[in-house]
C-alpha cells in the first residue's frame, strides 16, 4: 500500500495554538472532517475512534488538506443492509468524545462517528471538556463518570459563546436512530453558514499559518480542497443522486486520500482499485 506522508496532526496543532482553537479554525475543521466522515460512511464503514490524533495535515501543497487516518477500530455498518443493533459491548473508541450510546454499550454507527466529532469540535473550542480530568480508581469507574457527565451536561451550556452549528451538529447527532442516516447537507450548510458569518473565504485560513511569509499572499500553488456529496448505501433511489459520477464512485475499493481518487482504474488481483 502507498500512502501520501502527512504532517501534524489536529492535536499538534491545537497544543501548537495554546491547547485550543479559534472558532474561524474550527469552522474550517469541521468542514473537512465533515467531508472525510460522510465519504467513509458512504462506503459503508464507521471509523469509532474519533480523535484529533486521528486526523492529520498534509504536506507541501496539501498543507491545508485534512486525512483521516487509523482504521484499527473501524467496522462495516452496511453488508448489504444496516448491521442490527447489538448492546452490552464494552467500549470501543477514546472515552473523552464517545458517544454517550457508546459509553453505554450500544453497537456504533454513524451517528456516533458525527457525535464524537461534535465532542472533539468543542474539545478544539473550549480546551477542555467538562468531563476531562475526572478521578477515578478504575477505569471502568472513570468511564461510567465520563458517561453521566455528557448525559448530564445542558448541551447550551457546552456549547454557549461559540458558533450555532456546533449545538446543531452535536444535537442532530444524538437524536439519530441507530440506523437513521445523518444529513450531512443540513450540517454542511450549518457550518457553511458560520464560516460566512466569521468571515472565512479560503480553505487556508487556519490560525497557524498567521505570520508566515507565504501566507500574507494568495498561495495559487495550493491545491484546493474539492468539495463531494457522498452516496450513501441506504439511499432509496439512486435517480435523485447529484450526478453519475458521485454514483460511480460507490464502486472500488475504500481510498484513504480523503475521498479526491483518481479518474483512472487500475485491476489489482481481480478487483478494481482506484489510483490516487
Amino acid at each position: 500500500m502507498v500512502i501520501e506522508l502527512l504532517g501534524w496532526s489536529l492535536e499538534d496543532r491545537a497544543r501548537k495554538c495554546g491547547g485550543k482553537f479559534s472558532p474561524k479554525t474550527t469552522l474550517l475543521v469541521a468542514s473537512q472532517v465533515l467531508q472525510r466522515i460522510e465519504y467513509m460512511h458512504s462506503k459503508g464503514i464507521v471509523h469509532r475512534d474519533i480523535k484529533p490524533e486521528n486526523f492529520m495535515l498534509g504536506i507541501g501543497d496539501k498543507e491545508h488538506h485534512i486525512y483521516v487516518i487509523d482504521f484499527g477500530l473501524s467496522k462495516k455498518y452496511w453488508d448489504k443492509k444496516h448491521v442490527s443493533m447489538k448492546t452490552r459491548l464494552s467500549l470501543t473508541g477514546t472515552a473523552r468524545y464517545a458517544s454517550i450510546n457508546a459509553h453505554r454499550g450500544v453497537e456504533q454507527s454513524r451517528r456516533d462517528d458525527l457525535e464524537a466529532i461534535g465532542h472533539m469540535l468543542l474539545y478544539f473550542l473550549r480546551g477542555k471538556l467538562p468531563w476531562s480530568g475526572l478521578e477515578a480508581k478504575t477505569s471502568e469507574e472513570k468511564c461510567q463518570k465520563i458517561l453521566e457527565k455528557k448525559e448530564n451536561f445542558p448541551l447550551a451550556e457546552l456549547c454557549a459563546a461559540y458558533p450555532g452549528c456546533f449545538q446543531a451538529f452535536l444535537r442532530h447527532a444524538r437524536g439519530l436512530a441507530f440506523t437513521a442516516c445523518p444529513d450531512y447537507d443540513m450540517l454542511r450548510n450549518l457550518i457553511a453558514g458560520d464560516s460566512k458569518k466569521e468571515g472565512i473565504r479560503n480553505d487556508f485560513e487556519f490560525e497557524w499559518f498567521e505570520g508566515q511569509d507565504w501566507y500574507l499572499q494568495v498561495p495559487e500553488n495550493l491545491v484546493p480542497i474539492k468539495r463531494e456529496k457522498f452516496i450513501q448505501p441506504d439511499v432509496p433511489d439512486l435517480s435523485k443522486a447529484p450526478s453519475p459520477e458521485i454514483v460511480a464512485r460507490r464502486q472500488g475499493l475504500f481510498c484513504v486520500c480523503g475521498g479526491q481518487a483518481a479518474k483512472s482504474h487500475h485491476r489489482v488481483q481481480g478487483q478494481f482499485a482506484k489510483s490516487c
